[in-house]
């Protein structure tokens, strides 16, 4: 009945996403159009679906926005008696009262601007009434997972749910009345080769704490997710001797995993953040296109229905499955869109664009491709292509930073402004990538500027040999870990590149493992880089045969060098000592500070000095007036 009544939504939902009309001439993406902040945030529907609270940009400041529902009338909510500045995230507490985190914590007010109270650094969510009838709510009332308390908003009345076990409590699962019934402990005030960590269970509030497990550094372990509505079991996340990680069952009753409820063989899955109430319903794949599996066939349908409806997208739904539903809709050429569903009336409605300047039918697709990486690894990739056919393209390599971390199927405006000028453009997921599983991962550590930077290099001969781009016509590009690739990149396979651009880039790995970086500044950074690169002092020679700081004089290319003059997690030191080193070897380089940026790009002005003096690279190195 569902997808039946839903296929007349079909039609005003392709025109809601429909761009611009065929046109001769597609105006090239601008820099600003591209990069600017979106118009929305986020947004929530309240329980009762008649109001959709969201976070909206004014001016330079986000600002909370109520939309009525039945009119789709937006108005700003601001409360006089709240310091509530630049809101970043908002839930519904209930009908009437809304959550709001801002600047300097969660506030809350109700839905006429009335300012209630603060609650906490971070609203966690609402549990059962008191015996009263009284609305109650957990939010944390410090900086660190321990401190948490039970909230009754009529009263003001603050409870604080203690734990009272050995250890420092890092991750708890509480039951319906906002109870700890599961807690995970931390041996040590930071990790380190000697941490454990040890999960703990009580029956009742009034039970004593059991131990279920314990777990050293680096062993395999699970990880609590939920409590079963039969409170016998536990849902959790782990690996139990697969590549993947998945979702099993574990039984309070005999202290065991055992049924797997959720995995893919080939992908890491997890609960997406739309699920907060802590109910185990949703899961989604990590791979190169995610996809949502629910577990409640109520849900499953309304998806599958809504997937119809919108394709070739991802459709993520919030609200009541019989009555209204916000429908929050994006791809690889949408920013996003959200949709109000009424269920009942089969109407669904556009709310509001996230960028509604993006022409969506201009945007180029991303296609999901692999390659095989010379030792025969197989290496998912990105590729997106400009809308002019014809002869091998030019063609930019743009690396993804981390490297522990991956590209996505969504929106990327770096990418699409490149594609608007007619490169192409690849985006490996080379070995260390997450989201593959565990061997995938692994096959990355200790391969900085070696089986890493293969798969790169492999990637763009295998653009070459697939027709997509000129031998003599590919540049690379990257931020951060991205940035070390591209400037080694330059370095090793200097037959590849005819140009390279770095922001933010490691030049120097010895140095990164001394560095001032917020990374260093603590164990459990310092911890995770060695597993991913090795110990300081100990491979000194390997990582100088990696560094382009040590080969600047291999380059041959042009550079473009930039970096953020106040960047913690890769000191501007980076920056300078490259440009310096490739100064002295005569290499062409341009440099760019760009003042009061970190690692991002977030001023507009810095967005356009950046920009322009990139794509100028790219036009004169391997754009078409460029030099065979």
């Amino acid at each position: 009945m569902i997808a039946f009544s839903l296929r007349k939504l079909m039609l005003c939902a392709l025109l809601s996403l429909a761009g611009t009309p065929c046109m001769a001439e597609v105006p090239v993406l601008g820099i600003k159009e591209a990069l600017r902040a979106p118009a929305y945030l986020s947004m929530d529907l309240s329980p009762d679906g008649k109001h959709i609270a969201a976070i909206a940009r004014k001016g330079e400041a986000s600002k909370l926005v109520l939309i009525d529902t039945a009119t789709m009338a937006p108005r700003f909510l601001e409360s006089k008696g709240s310091v509530m500045n630049n809101p970043s995230d908002v839930d519904w507490v209930d009908n009437k009262r809304l959550a709001v985190d801002a600047d300097r914590g969660v506030e809350l007010i109700d839905v006429d601007g009335k300012y209630l109270g603060y609650i906490g650094v971070r609203y966690t969510g609402t549990v059962l009434p008191d015996s009263a009838g009284n609305t109650r709510v957990i939010a944390r009332r410090a900086d660190m997972p321990a401190y948490i308390a039970r909230i009754t908003l009529e009263t003001g009345a603050s409870e604080v749910v203690n734990f009272h076990m050995p250890g420092k409590p890092m991750w708890w699962v509480l039951d319906d009345n906002g109870d700890a019934r599961v807690v995970t402990t931390i041996s040590t005030a930071l990790w380190s080769d000697d941490t454990s960590i040890t999960h703990w269970y009580r029956a009742a509030q009034d039970k004593p704490w059991e131990k279920l497990a314990t777990f050293a550094f680096g062993e395999e372990h699970w990880w609590p997710e939920s409590l079963a509505r039969d409170q016998k079991s536990l849902v959790v996340r782990s690996r139990q001797g697969r590549d993947t990680f998945a979702y099993f069952r574990y039984s309070l009753e005999t202290r065991t995993v055992g049924e797997l409820l959720a995995g893919h063989p080939t992908q890491d899955i997890h609960v997406p953040d739309t699920e907060t109430d802590g109910q185990f319903r949703l899961v989604a794949t990590a791979g190169m296109k995610p996809v949502l599996e629910w577990f409640d066939p109520a849900w499953a349908a309304m998806q599958k229905s809504i997937d119809a409806v919108l394709p070739d997208r991802i459709n993520l739904l919030s609200g009541n499955v019989t009555e209204k539903l916000l429908v929050y809709s994006y791809g690889d050429v949408d920013p996003g869109q959200w949709f109000l569903l009424d269920v009942k009336e089969a109407s669904l409605r556009k709310v509001a664009s996230a960028k509604p300047e993006i022409d969506v039918g201009a945007m180029r697709p991303m296609q999901i491709v692999r390659y095989t990486a010379r030792d025969g690894l197989s290496i998912p990739a990105y590729l997106t292509l400009p809308a002019k056919t014809g002869a091998p393209k030019a063609a930019v390599v743009l690396i993804h930073g981390g490297p522990a971390a991956r590209d996505g199927w969504r929106f990327n405006p770096e990418v699409q402004l490149l594609a608007a000028r007619g490169y192409a453009v690849l985006q490996p997921q080379f070995r260390g990538s997450s989201g593959f599983g565990k061997a995938f991962m692994a096959a990355g550590y200790g391969q900085w500027g070696l089986a890493m930077q293969d798969d790169i290099s492999d990637g763009a001969r295998w653009l070459v040999e697939q027709g997509y781009a000129d031998a003599q016509r590919i540049c690379i590009y990257g931020a951060s870990y991205g940035g070390y690739a591209a400037m080694w990149g330059l370095a090793k396979t200097p037959e590849l590149f005819r140009c390279g651009a770095s922001f933010a880039g490691v030049s120097d790995i010895a140095y990164m493992l001394k560095d001032d970086s917020d990374t260093n500044a603590h164990a459990t950074g310092r911890l995770g880089t060695e597993i991913l690169v090795g110990r300081a002092g100990r491979e000194q020679q390997v990582f100088d045969q990696v560094s382009p700081l040590k080969n600047a004089a291999r380059i041959t290319a042009p550079v473009l060098l930039a970096h953020g003059n106040w960047d913690r997690r890769v000191p501007i030191a980076h920056g300078r000592k490259m440009y310096k080193a490739l100064k002295e070897a005569n290499k062409e380089v341009e440099w760019l500070i760009l003042d009061e940026e970190g690692h991002g790009i977030y001023h507009e002005k810095n967005r356009e000095k950046f920009y322009n003096a990139l794509f100028k690279l790219f036009d004169r190195t391997i754009g078409p007036g460029a030099p065979p």
